[in-house]
């Protein structure tokens, strides 16, 4: 149980000072180009460049009084950012002296929202963009309302793929669309689909989401597919750790959001192929609330051993899924692996799920795997 905040507020601190110094110092230039202006005409510079260059000066005046302004309002929003994260410092403490897990790992989603809306406030100074738009900033927000909000701003193709499949689309953006399935109401059972590098295009969601259909009838389960962040666009790109990095963090806010809203219900994590190395990222870096997080054809994993993730209570369980027909195997010696460890050797832990077959896209019709997956869920939930 580890409370990592995204924020450490001695650092705001710092920031709020030096931002509030940098706003006197662009104010003082602000109000000195008057001044400039009327030595300049003093001077008794006149003519067509004369009027150009007291233009420039007003213009810069101008400028500098906006960013003084913005300067300014920076500074608050990252004083009240540090005041806020205090806050959840010290519900962390209490939290954690009182052995409660799950909620130091809310909290820890917590400070990654405040993260995300400073940096939101931010971006508006500067008429910047923030497309992202967790689920776990709408707690209040019903799934219906979240799919009428999302649904205008899909491709035609997406949309169409999406109502095919009876789904209710929780999150959208110009990376992917985040989609569940299934059971949305009272399910005992959330399974959330993490997949690997190709399928964070628009044209694959189709694929991603006929898994996740099958998934839901076989289990009865709400079934869901994250695609919260963006996956590799292609195998070569899919070397790199910076995605998976990047998209930890949301990973471990929408388990957190899942679980606010389905408090009962067993929350289990599925990752294939690359999204193992992001859903073990998550849970070693942030924490994961998952009950049983399963690791399927992986080419490399977070951690040395099983016992550096952090998933919703002791009793979580984490699964290694592996077919000896898979290629990506041939990227494992070891207890290495070309992304991290080989989740494969017996020295870095977790369970072992035999006789599943086929190759690196043949899990979610496997048989084996299948049924390890029913008989896992939780039948006191």
């Amino acid at each position: 149980m580890t409370y990592r905040p995204a924020l450490d507020a001695a650092e705001l601190d710092a920031a709020a000072l030096t931002l509030r110094l940098a706003a006197a110092a662009t104010e003082e230039r602000a109000r000195h180009a008057p001044f400039a202006r009327t030595s300049l005409v003093s001077t008794g510079f006149s003519g067509e460049a004369a009027t150009l260059a007291y233009a420039k000066i007003d213009i810069f005046g101008g400028v500098f009084a906006r960013g003084a302004a913005d300067l300014q309002a920076a500074a608050v929003l990252v004083d009240t950012t540090a005041r806020l994260q205090r806050q959840l410092d010290e519900a962390a403490d209490f939290a954690a002296n009182h052995l409660h897990q799950r909620a130091v790992l809310w909290l820890n989603s917590m400070s990654m929202l405040l993260d995300l809306e400073l940096s939101r406030s931010l971006l508006r100074l500067g008429d910047g963009e923030q497309d992202y738009d967790p689920l776990f900033a709408h707690p209040d927000a019903s799934f219906s309302d979240l799919h009428a909000h999302h649904a205008p701003t899909l491709p035609a193709a997406t949309l169409s793929a999406v109502e095919r499949h009876g789904g209710t689309v929780l999150e959208a953006g110009p990376a992917a669309t985040t989609v569940i399935v299934g059971d949305t109401v009272d399910p005992a059972r959330v399974i959330t689909l993490v997949a690997g590098a190709t399928t964070g295009t628009p044209d694959k969601l189709e694929g991603e989401l006929v898994k996740a259909t099958r998934l839901a009838q076989q289990t009865g389960a709400a079934v869901v597919v994250w695609q919260g962040y963006a996956p590799p666009p292609t195998v070569l790109h899919a070397v790199s750790r910076l995605p998976a990095n990047a998209g930890a963090d949301d990973l471990a806010m929408f388990q957190a959001a899942l679980d606010e809203r389905f408090p009962e219900a067993q929350k289990t994590v599925i990752s294939h192929s690359y999204g193992t190395l992001l859903t073990t990222t998550a849970a070693r870096d942030h924490g994961l609330i998952a009950d049983d997080l399963w690791v399927l054809g992986s080419a490399g994993v977070a951690g040395e051993h099983v016992s550096e993730l952090t998933l919703a209570d002791d009793t979580s369980t984490v699964h290694i899924v592996d077919s000896p027909d898979d290629i990506i195997l041939r990227l494992r010696s070891g207890p290495s692996a070309v992304l991290g460890a080989s989740p494969a050797h017996v020295g870095w832990g977790g369970e072992r799920v035999d006789g599943v077959q086929g190759g690196h896209t043949d899990y979610f019709t496997d048989p084996a795997f299948v049924s390890a997956l029913q008989q896992r869920a939780d039948p006191a939930r």
